[in-house]
């Protein structure tokens, strides 16, 4: 059975054309006269900047829009909008 999840897996990728994207090389040219954590914070600092302002607007409205409550056996209950059915969310291992 694995064999053929494995056999599928690499199909799919193959396929796909993933496995073109990662054979192909990359050139990374870093300015000479920046330390190197001083060019990681400035990534770090500009993809914290790019996601915000990518996702922000889109996190609060999903946010907002989800309704929870506790129900009276102590587990979390959730639905979307102010109507409708709560429904329970599944617990984790």
């Amino acid at each position: 059975m694995w064999a053929w999840i494995i056999a599928a897996l690499i199909s799919i990728v193959y396929v796909s054309g993933i496995d073109a994207m990662t054979t192909q090389t990359h050139t990374v040219i870093e300015r000479a006269d920046s330390p190197p954590e001083e060019t990681e914070a400035r990534e770090w600092e500009e993809y914290h900047t790019l996601a915000y302002a990518e996702y922000s607007d889109e996190f609060t409205r999903l946010f907002n829009e989800l309704e929870t409550r506790w129900s009276k056996n102590g587990r979390l209950m959730l639905r979307k909008g102010s109507s409708g059915p709560y429904k329970f969310v599944k617990r984790t291992a």
